[in-house]
């Protein structure tokens, strides 16, 4: 007799439904800001990894030229260094998300 039907929003951005239109906009509002966040923050870490590789070859190629000139380059690696530099290592390749076998 007097069923009541109770209609639900469903959004195409959060892939959820929503008892009110309200509830549904401010939902998308919300994840498409969270989306632009994400996406502003992953262009500064492109970028600030671009301009690593292009500091870490110039002074590749400083130590080469330094090495032909001079015949070689004696320096001194503390641990913590070695440390950083063994978590870069993995850190890159932790971008791959590559299952490694070990």
């Amino acid at each position: 007799m007097g069923e009541e039907f109770n209609m639900k929003y469903y959004s195409e951005i959060t892939k959820k439904l929503y008892d009110t239109r309200d509830a549904l906009i401010k939902a998308e509002v919300e994840a498409t800001k969270k989306k632009g966040d994400r996406e502003a923050a992953a262009k500064n870490v492109t970028k600030l990894l671009e301009e690593a590789r292009e500091a870490k070859r110039k002074a590749n190629q400083a130590l080469d030229d330094f090495i032909k000139k001079y015949g070689s380059f004696k320096t001194t690696l503390k641990e913590e260094d070695v440390n950083k530099e063994a978590d870069s290592v993995w850190n890159t390749l932790s971008i791959f998300n590559t299952d490694f076998p070990f």
